[in-house]
């Protein structure tokens, strides 16, 4: 990706998380990447095309990575299962270190993606089976492994509140500064990592454990 298609993404991401997909001004997006509405239709395409892009910008080197991650676990263990905390570990930690760590462009990143997810535009799901499609199937089958081959249905449920603990841990990072009164460092990506990794380990293994009248495998 060359330096003027990052730009434009990166006043994209600025522009999509003030106003939703459908509020975002093309000539604002340009304005702000101090290019012509030329450059986004060359690059480009659309609106919709470059709200993709923006996201695979920000997801695919972080989806690589999970899965090198994910390779890397399973040989080390061989034919025995990854522990549960270790995959969760892999899901969790590269998105939160790329997207709170590094600088705004991350939270604009959120912002935009949750306006836009609800929003419900048609192509988001088109767009969320296409980038995540690889890492669902790894990593389901890595947890379902993981936690004993429990029913089909509770591992998808678990990844599913998995993806909103991780998800709303971010988009809502403020209201920990808030709740811990300045007693803890919001900063401390590592440590919010480490305790959302416990938390979310620790219902993954209580759900498996649970009873469930409409479980069938």
């Amino acid at each position: 990706m060359n330096s003027t298609q990052k730009k434009i993404i990166e006043a994209a991401e600025i522009e999509f998380a003030d106003h939703g997909f459908g509020g975002a001004s093309i000539r604002e997006i340009t304005r702000r990447a101090d290019v012509n509405i030329a450059a986004i239709n060359y690059h480009f395409g659309s609106k919709e095309d470059l709200f993709k892009e923006m996201v695979r910008y920000r997801i695919d080197p972080i989806n690589e990575e999970r899965l090198a991650l994910l390779d890397q676990a399973e040989e080390s263990n061989k034919a025995k299962p990854v522990p549960l905390e270790e995959i969760v570990d892999i899901i969790v930690r590269p998105l939160l270190n790329k997207l709170i760590s590094e600088d705004q462009a991350g939270v604009h990143f959120l912002r935009a993606m949750g306006k836009g997810m609800g929003e419900e535009q048609s192509f988001m799901k088109d767009l969320f089976e296409d980038c995540m499609q690889e890492v669902l199937r790894r990593f389901i089958q890595a947890l379902s492994f993981s936690l004993g081959k429990p029913s089909f249905a509770k591992v998808v449920y678990g990844m599913h509140f998995l993806a909103c603990a991780m998800l709303g841990a971010m988009l809502q990072h403020t209201r920990l500064e808030y709740m811990g009164q300045g007693k803890i460092d919001t900063g401390n990506v590592e440590e919010l990592v480490d305790q959302l990794v416990a938390f979310i380990s620790g219902g993954l293994k209580a759900m498996v454990n649970m009873p469930s009248k409409t479980d069938t495998r």
